[in-house]
C-alpha cells in the first residue's frame, strides 16, 4: 500500500515538502544541544534569601527519562493508534507526529535559550552552592558565585542557575498539550452537541502535564513563576505546531490535516470516494455550458469534486472517530 502511494507524484511532492520541516526540527534540536554547553549567566543572590534555602532533592519525582516517555513516546504512540486504527490514514499519522516533534523541539530550544540568558538560581541553590556558614552579603550589594565552595564549572552549579523557566513544565505542556489539541480535533469537541465525555478526554493530557509541572515545585527545582511561564511557553508552542498542520477546532472538518502541500486530496483508499470525472465528460459539460451562458445567472453552481470529497470524508470521520475515540 505504501509503495503504491509513493508512486503518486503528489505523495512525492508532499514528502519532499515535509522533509524541510523535519530538517527544521533537527536544526532546532542541534541548537538546543549546542546552547546547553554554554555556561549560564551567573545572577547575583543573597545568602540570606529564604527562597533559595530549600533542600536539594536527590531523586526527582519525574526524572528526564520518564518525562520523555510521558510527553514524547506516549503521545506519538497514541497518535499512531488513532490515525492508523480509527482513521485508516497513514498521512495523518506522519503529519501528526511531525507536529508533535515540531512542538517539542521548538519548546526545548526556546526554554534553554531563556534559561542560559536569565540565569535565575533554583530554590535549592544554596544547598548546591554550600557557602561558608560565616559568609554574609556585602553591605551595599549582593553575593555572587565566588562565595560558593562547590566549583562553578561543575554540573550541579551550572544546573543551579537554570531555574527560569521550568523545562519539565514547558516540555510536558508541549507534548501533552499538542496531543490534547490533536485529540480534540478528532473528536470534534466543539460540534455543538454537548458531549461532556469529550471534554474529559481532552482534559486528561492537560491534567497530566499540570501534575508534572507541580512536581517541580515539590522537588525544590523551580519557583512557581518558573513553572507558570514554562507551562505557558509549552502550551503556546503546542498550539502553534498544531495549527501549522491542522485547522481550527471550530471548523467542521477539523479532524483532517491541511492538504495544500499535496496539491489535491490524496488519502487512503478507504477515505477516497470517487472524485475525478472523466476528461471527455468535463469537455462535454463545458461545451454544453457555452450555449447556455445567457441563462447561467439563474443556475445554481454545483460543488466542486474536492468539496464533495471533503464533505463525504467529514461525514465518514464523524461517525467512525466519535465512536472509535469513545471506545479508546
Amino acid at each position: 500500500m505504501l509503495g503504491v502511494q509513493w508512486e503518486n507524484p503528489r505523495t512525492q511532492r508532499a514528502f519532499y515538502s515535509y522533509s524541510k520541516d523535519w530538517l527544521l526540527v533537527l536544526l532546532m534540536l542541534a541548537v538546543f544541544f549546542a546552547i546547553d554547553l554554554i555556561m549560564p549567566f551567573h545572577r547575583q543572590f543573597s545568602v540570606e534569601d529564604k527562597t533559595l534555602m530549600y533542600k536539594f532533592t536527590e531523586h526527582e519525582t519525574v526524572p528526564a527519562w520518564t518525562l520523555v516517555l510521558i510527553c514524547l513516546l506516549g503521545p506519538a504512540l497514541l497518535i499512531g493508534i488513532i490515525s492508523i486504527h480509527f482513521q485508516k490514514s497513514t498521512r495523518d499519522f506522519f503529519i501528526g507526529v511531525l507536529g508533535l516533534f515540531l512542538a517539542l523541539s521548538m519548546t526545548i530550544m526556546l526554554t534553554d535559550i531563556i534559561k542560559i540568558t536569565a540565569g535565575r538560581p533554583r530554590p535549592d541553590f544554596l544547598a548546591r552552592c554550600k557557602p561558608p556558614l560565616d559568609v554574609v552579603d556585602p553591605p551595599l550589594g549582593l553575593s555572587d558565585y565566588t562565595v560558593c565552595t562547590t566549583p562553578i564549572d561543575s554540573y550541579i552549579m551550572r544546573d543551579g542557575f537554570k531555574s527560569f523557566p521550568s523545562g519539565h513544565s514547558s516540555f510536558s505542556f508541549a507534548g501533552l498539550g499538542y496531543f490534547a489539541f490533536y485529540l480534540a480535533g478528532k473528536m470534534h469537541i466543539f460540534d455543538e452537541r454537548g458531549h461532556t465525555y469529550k471534554c474529559f478526554l481532552f482534559a486528561f493530557p492537560c491534567i497530566a502535564a499540570l501534575l508534572v509541572a507541580i512536581s517541580r515545585t515539590r522537588d525544590n527545582r523551580h519557583h512557581w513563576q518558573d513553572v507558570l511561564i514554562g507551562s505557558l511557553l509549552g502550551a503556546g508552542c503546542a498550539y502553534f505546531a498544531y495549527r501549522q498542520y491542522y485547522p481550527s477546532l471550530i471548523v467542521a472538518e477539523c479532524e483532517l490535516p491541511y492538504n495544500a502541500r499535496f496539491g489535491s486530496i490524496d488519502l487512503s483508499e478507504e477515505e477516497r470516494p470517487i472524485m475525478y470525472a472523466e476528461e471527455d465528460e468535463e469537455a462535454n459539460l463545458e461545451s454544453g455550458n457555452e450555449c447556455e451562458e445567457s441563462s447561467s445567472s439563474t443556475t445554481t453552481q454545483t460543488p466542486s469534486d474536492e468539496q464533495r470529497y471533503r464533505k463525504n470524508v467529514s461525514s465518514i470521520h464523524r461517525g467512525s472517530i466519535s465512536t472509535g475515540v469513545a471506545r479508546f
